[in-house]
């Protein structure tokens, strides 16, 4: 029975405890944790964004602020976690592979959002709140400045966790008796399988994580 995210709207079935490997489960549960600091992080980003708007006029900002949650949280659960979740559930080699590639990918991102360096790569100046605006945000309202902060450090702190978190899955990955050779060729055993039954999609998309 769906018992995630909410009680009142659940989608999915989520119980570490129950699902994951005593050997795995610790890890997860790390992951577990970085995903939630990084919603709460877009989240509070959102509404420091919307508080701009209200006092300042900010609407670019507003809305990329507004596209970096209503992407970020469903993207990283589908990209990664569900992604290391699964794969520790099975205790299957390849599943490991898409973690390693789309968390650099998530380390990039709250790595960049700590930051914040203005209008690069198409990001307005308020939409992700980091030490390099921290200093004129505190000066232009002190209660936004204060909001701006916490957002902050919410992404600086993901950051470092991050990499202790990609760190603990290799260990884990490892720890469990898998190596990349595996994976791969696990990867391509079940491409080759999919591509038998004429499922080129799952192919295409097997090949792709190998």
């Amino acid at each position: 029975k769906p018992n995630w995210p909410f009680s009142f709207y659940a989608f999915t079935y989520h119980n570490i405890s129950e699902e994951i490997p005593q050997h795995h489960r610790s890890c997860v549960r790390f992951c577990y944790t970085v995903y939630c600091i990084f919603a709460l992080a877009l989240v509070s980003n959102f509404f420091t964004a919307l508080a701009r708007l209200f006092v300042h006029m900010e609407f670019s900002s507003f809305l990329m602020a507004f596209i970096y949650m209503v992407c970020g949280i469903p993207g990283a659960y589908l990209a990664w976690y569900r992604r290391i979740y699964n794969s520790c559930k099975a205790d299957r080699a390849f599943g490991f592979l898409w973690f390693f590639l789309m968390f650099m990918v998530h380390i990039g991102f709250v790595s960049f959002a700590a930051l914040a360096p203005p209008n690069m790569f198409g990001a307005q100046k308020w939409s992700l709140c980091g030490i390099l605006n921290l200093n004129e945000a505190l000066q232009g309202n002190k209660i936004i400045g204060v909001m701006h902060a916490i957002v902050m450090v919410l992404f600086a702190v993901d950051s470092f966790l991050s990499v202790l978190c990609i760190r603990w899955v290799y260990g884990s990955f490892r720890g469990g008796g898998h190596s990349l050779e595996q994976a791969r060729a696990e990867a391509y055993r079940e491409g080759l399988a999919a591509a038998a039954t004429g499922d080129l999609a799952k192919a295409t998309a097997v090949a792709a994580e190998a």
